[in-house]
C-alpha cells in the first residue's frame, strides 16, 4: 500500500539546483533517515515533505493527506519550527491543541508542574525549548511525521528520553498512517528507528549502526 509518492520531485533555490529531480514511493509505516553533511539539502527535503515550501518540479501525493492543506496535516520539528516566544510553554501547547488534534498528550513525557513551563519560551534554553518541540511534534495526530536533527540542543539524558517518547508514539492508530522522516548528520541515536536511509538526492545508503 501507498503512504507516500515523492514523483519526480527537485528544488532550485536562486537558480541553485538544491535537490534534483527524482521519485520513490513509501508505504504509510516507513520509517527512513535523511542522512548527509550540512548544507546537504536535507532540512530542504524536509520542508518539502512538510508542505512548507513548494517543489520546484514534481508533486507529492499521499492517500492520506489533502494536497490543498499537507502543511496543516504533518507533523514537524526542527529549525524552522519556532513556536511564538512570548507564550510560556503551557500556553503554547493549548494553543497548538486548539488547532490540531492530538495522539497522546504531550504532557505525557513532561511535568507541567514544573515551573519552567509556565515562563516565557525566550527564557528557557535551547535544549528545554527542543523538549518542547519534540513532545508537541511527536504527540501530535499526524500522518507525516518530520524531524530535523531532533537530538540538537540534547544532552544524553534527554536524548534517552526523546528516544523513548518516539518508540512509544510510532505506532500508527487503525487504519491510519505514521510515516516518519528523520533528517540526521549521521546520528545513530537519531535514526534508531529508521529502517532505511537515503540521501536528499534519493539514494540509498547505509545506516549507521546504533
Amino acid at each position: 500500500m501507498v503512504g507516500l509518492h515523492w514523483n519526480g520531485v527537485g528544488k532550485q533555490i536562486s537558480g541553485t539546483e538544491i535537490i534534483r529531480p527524482w521519485s520513490a514511493t513509501w508505504s504509510p509505516e516507513a520509517r527512513v533517515a535523511v542522512l548527509g553533511a550540512n548544507g546537504s539539502g536535507k532540512s530542504t527535503l524536509i520542508q518539502l515533505l512538510s508542505g512548507q515550501m513548494p517543489p520546484s518540479v514534481g508533486e507529492l501525493i499521499s492517500p492520506y493527506l489533502d494536497k490543498d492543506s499537507w502543511a496543516m496535516q504533518a507533523s514537524w520539528a526542527g529549525p524552522g519550527v519556532q513556536p511564538p516566544l512570548d507564550l510560556s510553554g503551557l500556553e503554547w501547547v493549548a494553543m497548538h491543541g486548539q488547532l490540531r488534534a492530538w495522539r497522546n498528550d504531550p504532557w505525557h513525557y513532561l511535568d507541567p508542574s514544573d515551573s519552567m513551563w509556565s515562563r516565557s519560551l525566550k527564557t528557557l534554553s535551547s535544549g528545554q525549548r527542543q523538549r518542547l518541540l519534540l513532545a508537541v511534534a511527536v504527540c501530535t495526530d499526524a500522518p507525516l511525521l518530520l524531524l530535523d536533527e531532533p537530538c540538537n540542543h540534547l544532552d544524553e539524558s534527554a536524548q534517552n528520553w526523546f528516544d523513548r517518547m518516539l518508540q512509544a508514539e510510532l505506532e500508527p492508530a487503525h487504519g491510519a498512517a505514521r510515516m516518519l522522516f528523520v533528517a540526521s548528520n549521521h546520528n545513530p541515536k537519531e535514526v534508531r528507528h529508521c529502517s532505511s536511509a537515503i540521501s536528499p538526492q534519493g539514494d540509498s545508503v547505509p545506516l549507521p549502526k546504533y
